[in-house]
């Protein structure tokens, strides 16, 4: 068996800053502060700080009033702006969930510095665990100290792995997360599986690892389209992982532990569809009370966490989710899920026009699959659709709505092609070199080959001009 112990010495530069580095974020401020979006050259993504905030603040508001944990997922933009957001000043807490190393990595500097502060930090490197990652993240769990740092398994290979760790490289049990698959069947396994009973048992007798909880993700919760059924897809997802946990722990005799002192595990579900859904648990109505209910049972032998990641920009993926309606019943002036929560937007240009081309009109825009990603929303036949910016508010497609207006309805690599849908006679005309503002489908894979966000902040005086700039991690 092969021994995957390392010495911390020559470890300590392959980290990902020195593997891939970022541009200076200070040059890249003195190029974009205080510029017009209209200014910018495109293609850009822009961020309405001020919308992630109310998202952010949504969630943690939410998770409070029900009682359980929440883990934010960073894989979306890759910052530690907005991961600050996520977690909140205030927080004594400090947990996470990344896809890469290099997300880990960037964030060490600021892991480190919540725990001189005080606070309970906690990282999952969120896919089951490969050898080869195992060097790199033994230095972010030396330097995060024992506990602080999780790992994800799905096979019982995965525990005769850790095994191998050199004690001297990652100090004290390693702290695993058995993947249960739900119904998604990307990773993890069923709660009645062999497998699951294998894993089971490698952990049972291993000397290097113990259970820190049980994950699992809900893929499929982006099919629902509304908040009945979102919250039908949390339920599942509970009470999925439940079952696997108990069948988990019985096999390792961990649920005959009555100790007072003895740590819950932690059952931890998400998608953002289901995590958004829970929002509609603070409403006063039977179902409500009934899923309130469900988490407040299992949360006396659990403990109960939510986790999500592209919650605090959304898309139109989450649009078309209607896992919360678009006002809040208690308050129709509050809105939940519409447009107006959408806080990640693609600058793209007109580069041609082509009104007479076919049944519909149509424009180019330099940015195709390299910038808006090829992943499709379920609920109109495109790839982006055009805001009505630079004004406000006005007409736009509207999946359940107009459905008039630019989206793209085309794409290729460098290449997007903008069709008009609905009447000529209500046609927005377009110039080549207009600037246009796209609501992507998928935030995450929109937002990969940028290397910064450019921030503005709708709450505040002239919502058009650039604020901030946030770089995003690179690498692997």
């Amino acid at each position: 068996m092969a021994s995957y112990g390392v010495s911390q010495a020559p470890l300590s530069s392959l980290t990902a800053p020195l593997l891939y580095p970022s541009p200076s974020e200070a040059a890249l401020k003195l190029q974009y502060v205080g510029k017009k979006i209209q200014d910018v050259q495109a293609p850009a993504v822009i961020i309405d700080a001020a919308v992630v905030r109310r998202n952010c603040r949504l969630m943690l508001d939410t998770v409070q009033k029900l009682g359980v944990g929440f883990r934010a997922h960073v894989k979306t933009h890759k910052t530690t702006e907005l991961t600050k957001l996520q977690v909140g000043e205030d927080s004594q807490s400090v947990k996470l969930v990344a896809s890469t190393v290099s997300e880990i990595e960037n964030l060490l500097p600021w892991l480190l510095e919540c725990k001189t502060k005080g606070k309970d930090v906690n990282i999952l490197y969120g896919l089951p665990v490969s050898p080869s990652s195992i060097p790199r993240l033994a230095v972010v769990a030396r330097a995060l100290g024992e506990g602080a740092l999780g790992l994800f398994v799905d096979h019982p290979h995965h525990i005769k792995i850790l095994d191998q760790v050199d004690a001297t490289s990652w100090p004290g049990r390693i702290p695993v997360w058995v993947n249960i698959d739900v119904g998604s069947h990307r990773e993890g396994v069923s709660a009645r599986s062999k497998q699951l009973a294998d894993i089971a048992y490698s952990l049972s007798s291993s000397e290097r690892t113990h259970l820190a909880g049980m994950y699992t993700h809900m893929g499929h919760s982006y099919g629902v389209s509304s908040p009945e059924e979102a919250l039908k897809c949390m339920a599942t997802e509970l009470e999925g992982l439940e079952e696997g946990a108990i069948e988990f722990l019985k096999i390792t005799g961990a649920h005959e532990t009555k100790s007072a002192t003895a740590t819950k595990v932690t059952l931890s579900l998400g998608a953002t569809p289901t995590a958004t859904s829970v929002q509609n648990l603070l409403e006063d109505s039977e179902g409500a009370q009934q899923y309130r209910a469900m988490i407040d049972k299992i949360n006396q032998s659990f403990a109960v966490e939510l986790h999500a990641g592209v919650y605090p920009v959304m898309d139109m993926q989450q649009l078309a989710t209607r896992a919360r309606p678009a006002q809040s019943p208690s308050d129709p002036t509050k809105s939940l899920l519409s447009f107006s929560d959408l806080g990640m937007r693609t600058l793209v240009e007109v580069a041609s026009l082509y009104p007479d081309r076919g049944e519909k009109p149509e424009a180019l825009i330099a940015a195709g699959s390299i910038v808006l990603g090829r992943e499709a929303s379920k609920s109109y036949p495109g790839w982006g659709v055009v805001s009505p910016w630079p004004l406000q508010d006005g007409p736009h497609y509207d999946p359940e709505g107009s459905k008039t207006g630019w989206i793209v309805g085309r794409i290729s690599q460098e290449h997007g092609v903008l069709t008009w849908e609905g009447s000529r006679e209500q046609m927005r005309e377009l110039e080549i070199g207009e600037k246009l503002l796209v609501w992507p489908n998928h935030a995450c894979i929109a937002a990969v080959n940028f290397g910064w966000f450019l921030v503005v902040d709708s709450d505040k005086p002239d919502p058009e001009r650039v604020r901030d700039v946030w770089v995003r991690w690179r690498g692997w």
